[in-house]
């Protein structure tokens, strides 16, 4: 029996001795981890500060609506030649007034020349009859790479309303 009991105390201690050694090595590992990750430039900010890459809300949001853009500001780009305005009614509203210089996205949306004349990094201010028409199209712009895509808060009439340049005609992609 004493020899039983001394068998089972070695093992015991060898598998106390295990697992410190397993605790030392992930430890070890873990802190080797970490150093690694905050001497990269691009690693995970665990022990650093955290810094946002780009400017905007601090806080998550969830199923965010494309950001707004307001008549005065809208005119004030428009004017210093720093959108490009798309238009998502139809072809009849469209012919009846429309932004100065606008395209008429449902007629040109797919060409391919339009969407090579702009880039990427451009402003690009959408507008409909409500604000609701022009979110499907600002969330494809989005997910296409265009980083500013914008919704005239209160469409076309606001824009109208507000004493915006507006211009009418039929689209010539349409006819």
């Amino acid at each position: 029996m004493v020899a039983g009991r001394g068998v089972r105390g070695e093992n015991a201690h060898t598998m106390a001795g295990l697992l410190r050694q397993t605790a030392a090595l992930a430890c070890a590992g873990a802190g080797t981890a970490l150093l690694l990750n905050a001497a990269r430039a691009d690693g995970v900010a665990i022990l650093r500060p955290f810094t946002p890459e780009t400017q905007g809300a601090s806080e998550c949001s969830v199923a965010a609506g494309p950001a707004e853009i307001g008549v005065t500001d809208a005119e004030a780009l428009l004017a210093a030649n720093e959108a490009v305005f798309g238009d998502v009614r139809s072809a009849a509203d469209y012919a009846t007034g429309h932004v100065v210089d606008a395209v008429h996205l449902p007629c040109s949306a797919d060409a391919p020349e339009w969407l090579a004349n702009v880039a990427k990094y451009s402003t690009v201010i959408l507008y409909g009859e409500r604000d609701a028409d022009a979110d499907q199209v600002a969330h494809s712009l989005a997910a296409a790479g265009y980083r500013d895509v914008r919704v005239l808060r209160g469409g076309f009439a606001a824009w109208r309303d507000g004493g915006g340049l507006a211009a009418s005609g039929p689209c010539d992609v349409c006819n």
